[in-house]
């Protein structure tokens, strides 16, 4: 699937339109839809992961879908569908949560600065938004871009941001590939990763997506283990930058 982002002056009226009601702790939000249907978000930065956490509840049935989208020194987007609770303590209604890539939540590092997230049901007209701080975190140490969920694809809010972007994650594609220890998809994989980086650098568009999209279906089937999960996460990244409208700026 490729996410699309949302025009930034859209979501900016979103979010001053959608005010939560109910309970709110120092890290958790509340409200209700839909009669007395209730929809919980939490959203915090944690010092001691040094890293942000995001997760969704809500009173819906199994396999609705939900999106997630956070804005900050890190745009980001996750599409998901609610799936059956866990043993999760932050969980006290026993609600289904929005798996985002992983089974539930994301937690991911991201720049530090001030955060606002904002979770939507789309199919039933909620939404409910939080705002945090985030402090320092840390990109990864091999590829050096701020690794998502794979629910989960980054946004350019600038020409600028989309430029420096872009060619991190479809590098990263490249150096999660040399690392690999299958010769016979390393080869291929690798030629084309190659492709999509030479492509970006001299502007063809067209040419580096179908060779991401070609790595993407290749990587996909395999994507519970490594390194081929890590292939498709900043595949899935940079064919979302690829494809999102041009930033306004």
């Amino acid at each position: 699937m490729i996410f699309r982002a949302w025009p930034v002056a859209v979501t900016v009226l979103a979010l001053a339109a959608c005010a939560p009601s109910g309970s709110a702790t120092s890290d958790r939000v509340s409200t209700t839809f839909d009669g007395s249907k209730k929809l919980v978000l939490a959203a915090a930065y944690t010092a001691n992961a040094q890293s942000i956490g995001i997760s969704v509840w809500a009173d819906v049935p199994v396999g609705t879908p939900g999106t997630l989208e956070t804005i900050g020194p890190l745009h980001m987007r996750c599409e998901g569908t609610f799936q059956p609770p866990g043993k999760d303590l932050q969980n006290p209604d026993n609600l289904p949560i929005l798996d985002l890539g992983g089974g539930g939540g994301v937690s991911f590092a991201a720049p530090s600065g001030h955060y606002v997230t904002v979770a939507s049901i789309p199919s039933m007209g909620a939404r409910i938004q939080k705002a945090f701080d985030a402090g320092s975190s840390y990109a990864d140490p091999i590829t050096g871009v701020f690794d998502l969920s794979l629910g989960c694809v980054p946004i350019a809010d600038s020409a600028q941001q989309l430029q420096k972007l872009l060619p991190q994650h479809v590098m990263a594609v490249q150096i999660w590939i040399t690392r690999m220890n299958d010769p016979v998809n390393r080869s291929q994989l690798l030629s084309l990763a190659q492709e999509a980086s030479q492509a970006v650098q001299s502007g063809d568009t067209a040419t580096a997506l179908q060779a991401l999209t070609r790595i993407k279906a290749i990587v996909e089937p395999m994507a519970a283990q490594n390194p081929y999960y890590d292939i498709l996460r900043d595949t899935l990244a940079s064919i979302a930058l690829l494809t999102q409208p041009p930033p306004s700026s």
